[in-house]
């Protein structure tokens, strides 16, 4: 327990000083960029070592470049185009990397067949979408200040995002725990219960409404004003993205229950891995985004 404590606190003194880094000037953005990647290719990087668990064979070299190359074709059209295509940009940039990967696949000449190199290229496309694709979605969100020009928009965005997933399963957590009950999926999660998941919910909503308190600060009262958001748009998002993140937890418990594994990693103590830290957090980067697209920009 006590080791589980101060890797808690490593983790959050290490998540403050990555967003207190974006009020630097020139390179305050890029110092939050760096910090998403890392988190990215370690995150890939685990996801890698699942899937080769279950049996499969991927191009691992690829699916860690894939990372890097998404957020440098993010910077080149960030400044060139409408937010709106930026998405679609990306997902075209996924489907040109499956096809890099693919002819990577059959340009090396190892007695494999067409079929299996074409499987391989498939499963490392999956590894590049989960987690790569998903959580550089975080990138989009760092740079929105630019587009939308409104200071401090990103960092508004990126404490939603936190503070959604973190009072999400501290409550689900703790309610679970307190009221246990029928579980949910016991096949996949054999702690998770329906009380833990309405707590959960509660856990959103109340992230969600801070965050809309903080909004109410004088240097940040613009954002409410200028989007005309009210307090009741804050409590749909932390219970729409609330239900998002715990459906995420459940895709990364799946992935390992199909591994065999307890832990996608072992670089946080008593944590495991980052892509156990990450994995809720993933689909709320992504739904946070959405709603960013649609309701903002």
């Amino acid at each position: 327990m006590k080791q589980r404590t101060i890797t808690s606190v490593y983790i959050v003194l290490a998540v403050a000083l990555a967003i207190a880094a974006k009020f630097l000037p020139v390179v305050g953005n890029y110092i939050f960029d760096i910090f998403i990647l890392v988190l990215t290719l370690v995150a890939s990087f685990e996801m890698c070592n699942l899937l080769e668990a279950m049996g499969k064979r991927i191009n691992r070299i690829l699916v860690s470049f894939y990372c890097l190359f998404n957020y440098i074709i993010l910077l080149i059209f960030v400044n060139f185009v409408n937010y709106y295509y930026i998405p679609l940009i990306q997902l075209g940039m996924l489907a040109a990397y499956f096809l890099i990967i693919f002819f990577a696949e059959l340009s090396v000449k190892n007695g494999l067949a067409a079929k299996v190199k074409l499987k391989t290229s498939l499963l490392s496309l999956l590894a590049c979408f989960y987690p790569g694709f998903l959580f550089t979605n975080y990138l989009f969100i760092n740079h929105i200040d630019a587009f939308a020009g409104i200071n401090h928009l990103s960092v508004v965005l990126i404490l939603l995002v936190i503070a959604i997933t973190f009072l999400t399963d501290t409550f689900a957590y703790l309610v679970g725990r307190t009221f246990k009950g029928p579980k949910i999926a016991p096949k996949i999660s054999p702690k998770k219960t329906y009380s833990g998941c309405i707590g959960g919910l509660l856990g959103g909503i109340i992230g969600a409404m801070l965050v809309f308190a903080l909004l109410n600060v004088p240097s940040l009262k613009i954002i409410l004003s200028t989007y005309s958001l009210k307090w009741w748009h804050f409590m749909l998002v932390g219970l729409v993205v609330s239900v998002i993140d715990q459906i995420g937890d459940l895709v990364e418990s799946k992935i390992k229950r199909v591994a065999a594994v307890k832990d996608s990693g072992n670089i946080f103590p008593g944590h495991g891995g980052m892509l156990d830290r990450i994995d809720a957090m993933i689909f709320v980067v992504t739904s946070i985004t959405i709603f960013a697209i649609i309701f903002i920009i």
